[in-house]
C-alpha cells in the first residue's frame, strides 16, 4: 500500500513537472513573439533604424532626467535622386545611408527614420561640444559615395540641432526648433549643421516680416 501511494505521488510530481515545463516553454515562446512583434513595430522596414513608433515610445517613456539634444537630418536633393533613378534606387540609398548612421548609434545616441528622407537623432546626457561632434560625424558618414544601379551617387545632408535641459525638454518644442535650424542650414548652402538659437530665430522672423512689409509693388501693367 505504501509503495502504491509512493508511486502515485511520483506520478503526480512527474505530471506537475511536465506541466510546469510545458507552461515555461509556452511562456518563453509568447514572450519571444511579443518581443519580436514589438521590435517589428518599432523598426523601419527599409533602413532597419527605429521608426516613428519607436520615436513616440521614447518620448512616452522619457522622464526628464537627462539633458537632450534633438538633431533633425534631411537629405539634400533626395527628391531629385528619386525622380531621376526611381523609388527603388531611392530606397537603396536610404538603406546605404542607414548603414553609416547605425555605426554611430548606442544607448545614448538613438537614430530614427521619421519618414521619407527625414531622420532624427536623439542624444542623451549631452553637452553642446559633443552634439556638434556628432552632427559633423553624421554628415561625414552619409556623404560617402555609394554604388546604385552601376552609378556612384553621393548625397549630403542638412542638420538642425535643438538642445534642452532634461526637465525643460518638450518634444514638440525641440522638434520645431531643430526643424527651423535645419532649414537655416539649407539656406546657408546645405551639407552643414546649424544650432538653434532663440535670438537668431527672433531676428530672422523680424527680418522676414520687414521684407514682406517693404516689398515693392509690381509695376507690371495688367490688361484684364
Amino acid at each position: 500500500m505504501t509503495a502504491l501511494i509512493g508511486n502515485i505521488y511520483l506520478i503526480i510530481i512527474g505530471l506537475l513537472s511536465a506541466a510546469l515545463i510545458v507552461s515555461t516553454i509556452k511562456l518563453r515562446s509568447l514572450l519571444f513573439e511579443r518581443s519580436a512583434l514589438r521590435k517589428l513595430a518599432y523598426t523601419d522596414a527599409i533602413t532597419g533604424l527605429m521608426n516613428r513608433n519607436g520615436f513616440d515610445h521614447f518620448w512616452a517613456s522619457y522622464r526628464g532626467k537627462e539633458s537632450l539634444a534633438v538633431l533633425s537630418l534631411d537629405l539634400d536633393h533626395f527628391k531629385e535622386i528619386n525622380d531621376t533613378y526611381g523609388h527603388q534606387a531611392g530606397d537603396q540609398l536610404l538603406y546605404e545611408v542607414s548603414i553609416g548612421l547605425r555605426q554611430i548609434t548606442n544607448q545614448n545616441q538613438l537614430a530614427y527614420r521619421i519618414g521619407g528622407d527625414e531622420f532624427v537623432f536623439i542624444m542623451k546626457n549631452c553637452d553642446p561640444n559633443k552634439v556638434e561632434i556628432l552632427a559633423a560625424l553624421i554628415l561625414d558618414k552619409i556623404s560617402k559615395p555609394v554604388k546604385i544601379q552601376r552609378r556612384k551617387i553621393t548625397v549630403t545632408g542638412s542638420i538642425g540641432i535643438s538642445i534642452s535641459e532634461g526637465r525643460l525638454a518638450e518634444r514638440d518644442k525641440m522638434m520645431a526648433e531643430a526643424d527651423m535650424a535645419m532649414y537655416h542650414a539649407k539656406k546657408l548652402g546645405r551639407n552643414r549643421y546649424s544650432l538653434y538659437r532663440e535670438d537668431r530665430h527672433k531676428y530672422l522672423q523680424a527680418l522676414e516680416r520687414s521684407l514682406k512689409k517693404n516689398k515693392p509693388k509690381s509695376n507690371i501693367l495688367r490688361l484684364d
